[in-house]
């Protein structure tokens, strides 16, 4: 391939920037453009009888958030709060206020967007079972190591009001 060519071909690549998460073991990621921060707070008011994958509510430096609980959006087991859990807190275009709690925090991950591949349409939990037929997924990408599961971070607090 001649030096033209290489740089055609490069400037061609869209890469695409993630925050990226442990849950459960497993990886997972959302776009760095929809993060508004990352937290370590993790005290919240709990919301009775709301449905049990909102968390409560969080208030940071005077504004409250909605916080979604994504073990139980995906099914995993409950899990107790402790010192390595992080708050996750969106951008104001991606909703209402809102954040997940996750288990840990990993780095920022740059992929080519060609090599993030589209699985499947419904988000399953990990006892295969669907759950409510909710679409949060955007594709997967396999990195060196291990398998990065992005989620859109538009379609979470949507996926609740169901």
């Amino acid at each position: 391939m001649t030096v033209t060519k290489q740089k055609e071909s490069a400037e061609k690549t869209i890469t695409r920037r993630f925050c990226t998460f442990r849950l459960s073991g497993r990886l997972y990621g959302v776009d760095i453009q929809d993060v508004k921060e990352i937290n370590t707070e993790i005290d919240f008011t709990p919301i009775f009888h709301a449905p049990k994958v909102i968390k409560g509510y969080i208030n940071i430096r005077g504004q409250v958030y909605l916080l979604l609980d994504l073990r139980r959006i995906f099914g995993f087991e409950e899990q107790e709060v402790n010192k390595s859990n992080r708050v996750v807190l969106f951008m104001p275009e991606v909703g209402d206020p809102c954040g997940v709690m996750v288990d840990s925090i990993d780095d920022v991950v740059t992929v080519d967007e060609e090599r993030i591949e589209n699985r499947r349409k419904k988000q399953e939990t990990h006892d295969g079972s669907d759950r409510r037929g909710i679409d949060v997924g955007v594709g997967v990408c396999k990195l060196k190591d291990e398998l990065l599961i992005i989620l859109d971070a538009r379609k979470l607090l949507h996926s609740i009001s169901r």
